[in-house]
């Protein structure tokens, strides 16, 4: 849940008037690449935000630095349920890349094929799991403004399946939350973002990644590719955003308090 609309809105004021009462917001994604580029995200409307990690701690603090509103270092979720433990890398070269995309536009899917034709002539098999918006959402004209894609594998299953499976070689992602699940379910990847420094826009994915956008076209080799993926920095990426904790909430609420 969030605090955008009205209804949201309504729930601060309730709690307001109802002091023993918490509106309680958990981050639901990681916006672009971490960056929270969306004016009305940034600015909470809630009694208490539940971030994944310190990274969005500070970064939400400074947005809200004269609100009072508990922002907790709490984790996500879903990583919270699980023992990375029981996860490994795949130390296999193989020829299977999995393509995990945020939601493209035209201009965007333009960039997204030709990434496909350069791995395709590569040897690579390419499968992609397209967002959930893509083909679906209307503009506000009644176009499709995420056109549906066509001449790629698609795949149905649900991205947590998929990444927890580990059979594919590769997982290619954008600023999309997606690049953060493939990592923690130690996956290799590689970062690809067309969009990424656009208008002064930079993900905190790019600190830590080579967008591989600038490079590709010069890709001669499956040696290559391979040689363009550091476990040492994906896994300092996912650290750098993501508390690994618990989803005992009053733990978290204790722990603020004190």
């Amino acid at each position: 849940m969030n605090w955008l609309t009205k209804r949201e809105s309504l729930y601060k004021v309730w709690t307001k008037k109802n002091p023993n009462s918490k509106f309680i917001v958990i981050q639901h994604g990681s916006y672009v690449g971490g960056i929270v580029n969306d004016i009305p995200h940034r600015y909470t409307k809630c009694d208490v935000f539940l971030t994944w990690g310190k990274f969005f701690v500070n970064q939400f603090n400074n947005y809200n630095h004269l609100k009072k509103v508990q922002i907790v270092n709490f984790g996500n979720s879903i990583y919270n349920e699980l023992d990375r433990n029981n996860f490994a890398y795949n130390e296999n070269k193989g020829s299977t890349i999995l393509l995990l995309p945020t939601a493209l536009n035209s201009k965007s899917l333009t960039h997204f094929y030709d990434l496909v034709f350069v791995l395709k002539n590569l040897d690579f098999e390419i499968f992609v799991k397209p967002h959930s918006k893509q083909g679906v959402e209307l503009d506000a004209d009644k176009t499709l403004k995420f056109p549906a894609m066509t001449g790629v594998n698609l795949v149905s299953d649900t991205i947590y399946n998929l990444l927890q499976q580990n059979t594919f070689s590769v997982v290619i992602s954008d600023h999309s939350s997606s690049l953060l699940d493939a990592i923690f379910y130690k996956n290799k990847v590689l970062y690809f973002d067309p969009n990424n420094n656009i208008n002064g826009h930079k993900t905190n994915y790019s600190n830590f990644m080579t967008n591989i956008f600038y490079l590709y076209k010069n890709l001669n080799s499956k040696d290559q590719v391979y040689k363009l993926i550091s476990i040492e920095n994906q896994e300092e990426l996912l650290e750098n955003m993501i508390h690994l904790g618990s989803n005992v909430l009053e733990k978290h609420l204790l722990s603020e308090q004190k």
